[in-house]
């Protein structure tokens, strides 16, 4: 713990205020969408797995560990930039 005192009325000054790279709204609907990616390969890769299409349900299950990450990483403003993907 540190023996100086935070702030609450804000930065201090001197310092710079946090900078976000993109918007609160823009971190939720990028947000919502790879958390669906995510569920979406889940479902996919276990129902896969049980029907015998081992390499398929793997490969699915992987792809969601990647965009399980990325949308941790959305949700915790690590993000260096959001992409927005969609397959119709």
């Amino acid at each position: 713990m540190s023996a100086e005192a935070q702030s609450p009325a804000g930065p201090v000054p001197g310092q710079a205020a946090e900078v976000r790279p993109y918007s609160e709204g823009r971190r939720v609907g990028y947000g919502l969408l790879w958390t669906a990616w995510t569920v979406v390969l889940m479902i996919a890769g276990f129902t896969m797995m049980g029907q015998s299409t081992v390499f398929g349900g793997l490969l699915a299950l992987a792809l969601s560990a990647l965009a399980g990450r990325y949308a941790w990483r959305i949700w915790t403003w690590q993000a260096k930039r959001l992409i927005f993907f969609i397959v119709f």
